[in-house]
């Protein structure tokens, strides 16, 4: 996938009418950190805009074919941990955080290339686009050709680096081997991906996604069946689906981007270096993403066993899925924050900063208060009646999650604003801390201790750190800033409240009858925050 980037500018004030770059242009113009004048650039140019009218089809169709795919996995989960064993989908989860290490040396690559090809294609230079792209997944190329098969030599001690019960070692072995394969295929698939970026086709890039969890599941119906429930039929599922994403990016490249060729011949090593100068920070903010997200499971696999480590990947699926929703809901607010940085409009950059904030925490304290109010029942009509008890732990999981993803559009602004060196080097110091107390806590208080470490420190990067830092920038108010997030944080609970009683009263027993009782809590919900809502939303944001 490539990551959705906007152009980064702002106005110089000391210059009045003359703009200034955050970032440099590269040879063909891409933005690379510098600070070159764009005097010399089209005056049409300064503010390049992929086709405009996209806005609610990109949104409706990112929204919907989540929330499809989102049930989808939620169905197929229990039945895949049936076929496999709870400590057998436990490594697949550990595994997974393990290769997804190899994204820091990758994404300098990937991050910039939807944006450098934008610049190329809006001046008619496609000669220009496709030595980005080419230069892109060549590169990537490079980089798997050196390092695949130490990569995969790990494989043949993965046993010594994570828990694994014995008789399942020799399948474990492959299905590392698979998993690596199916990363390098997707990375490679980023570049492709290129093209949705440019022509603002966001809607193709999610039924994509869609189609490739839709041919996975329907893939491990049939080979369960046919070849039998391992690990090794796991992975292959698993490559197939990278492929498959592989395939329907390039063919969508072709057709959105006829001008723009992948060749060897269009590699340039002076664009690749000013790719890997723009992405090092980029780099640096994933590992600070790892060590938040991708270290709990080996934490609980290592201290506490497979089981443990199991349970934990099966309910931090929806905490998960959920951080992913947020993404998707903060890169809506990108174009317009971006556009008021380049002006130096700071009042109506904070102004929409705030309205961002609080629509988006409106949101997810509805989704987040129906689940934590039923998530007893949720865990045990999804996942089964042992996981009932770990519903304490899902809640904490979850909850911090109304004020860490209620702030996701300052983390778009700080983008826009071209402060992402200070927040990325905090989010590995506080990763750190996050991996070295889970350890710690995790001996005596279980996955309850990983689950309140994660939550402490989250909470204090997204909704204290970032926010003040922010405000420092684009002058906004505190104040005014943490009494919205009181207001998410008393809608959440009102919430909650609701989808409680909600349950207590219907009380389900089978899994219709628990969509009808989320139905109703998130029904009353939105009922109960449409006046917020509404009331945020016209105000032109």
């Amino acid at each position: 996938m490539v990551p959705h980037r906007t152009e980064i500018r702002r106005l110089d004030g000391q210059m009045g009418t003359a703009r200034k770059s955050i970032i440099g242009r590269g040879k063909c113009g891409a933005p690379a950190y510098g600070g070159d004048s764009l005097e010399a650039a089209q005056p049409e140019r300064i503010h390049i805009i992929a086709p405009r009218g996209k806005m609610l089809s990109n949104a409706s169709t990112r929204f919907g074919a989540y929330f499809i795919a989102l049930l989808v996995n939620l169905l197929a989960t229990p039945y895949i941990i049936r076929q496999l064993g709870v400590e057998s989908y436990g490594i697949v989860g550990v595994v997974n955080t393990m290769i997804s290490y190899l994204g820091i040396a990758t994404s300098s690559l990937t991050a910039t290339v939807g944006r450098n090809a934008t610049f190329a294609v809006e001046r008619g230079e496609f000669e220009e686009a496709s030595k980005e792209i080419s230069t892109a997944t060549f590169g990537l190329l490079r980089i798997f050709a050196i390092a695949l098969l130490p990569v995969c030599s790990v494989s043949l001690f993965v046993e010594r680096l994570i828990v694994i019960p014995q008789e399942v070692v020799p399948a474990v072995r492959v299905f590392f081997v698979l998993a690596v394969l199916s990363f390098i295929v997707t990375t490679l698939s980023g570049p492709l991906g290129a093209g949705m970026f440019v022509r603002n086709r966001l809607d193709l890039d999610s039924g994509c996604s869609l189609l490739r969890t839709l041919f996975f599941v329907a893939l491990i119906l049939v080979l369960f069946n046919v070849i039998g429930r391992n690990l090794i039929v796991y992975g292959l599922a698993v490559f197939a689906s990278s492929a498959f994403l592989a395939v329907l990016y390039l063919v969508i490249h072709r057709r959105l981007l006829p001008g723009v060729r992948i060749s060897r011949h269009s590699y340039d090593r002076s664009i690749l270096r000013g790719i890997l100068s723009l992405g090092g920070w980029v780099s640096v903010t994933q590992i600070g993403a790892l060590l938040f997200l991708q270290t709990n499971l080996i934490v609980a696999n290592r201290v506490l066993g497979t089981k443990e480590a199991g349970q934990l990947a099966a309910i931090g699926i929806i905490p998960l899925h959920l951080r992913v929703l947020g993404g998707l809901v903060s890169s809506l607010f990108g174009p317009t924050q971006t556009a008021l940085a380049a002006k130096s409009d700071w009042q109506a950059l904070a102004k929409y900063l705030l309205r961002s904030v609080r629509l988006v925490t409106l949101f997810f304290a509805l989704l987040i208060g129906v689940f934590c109010g039923s998530a007893a029942d949720v865990l045990r009509l999804w996942l089964g009646r042992e996981f009932a008890p770990l519903a304490p732990v899902a809640v904490v999981l979850t909850a911090y999650l109304v004020l860490s993803l209620g702030s996701s559009p300052t983390q778009t602004a700080a983008l826009a604003l071209g402060r992402v060196k200070v927040p990325a080097l905090v989010m590995v110091i506080m990763g750190i801390g996050n991996v070295s107390l889970s350890v710690y806590v995790a001996h005596g208080m279980g996955l309850m201790g990983i689950a309140i470490v994660l939550c402490v420190t989250l909470f204090l990067y997204n909704a204290v750190f970032v926010p003040w830092y922010i405000s420092r920038a684009c002058q906004m108010s505190l104040r005014s800033y943490w009494a919205v997030q009181c207001t998410g944080v008393l809608a959440f609970l009102a919430i909650s409240l609701v989808s409680y009683g909600t349950h207590l009263y219907l009380r389900p027993d089978s899994l219709a009858g628990l969509v009808v009782s989320l139905s109703v809590s998130t029904t009353v919900g939105a009922l109960l925050l449409l006046p917020l809502g509404l009331r945020t939303i016209r105000r032109d944001l």
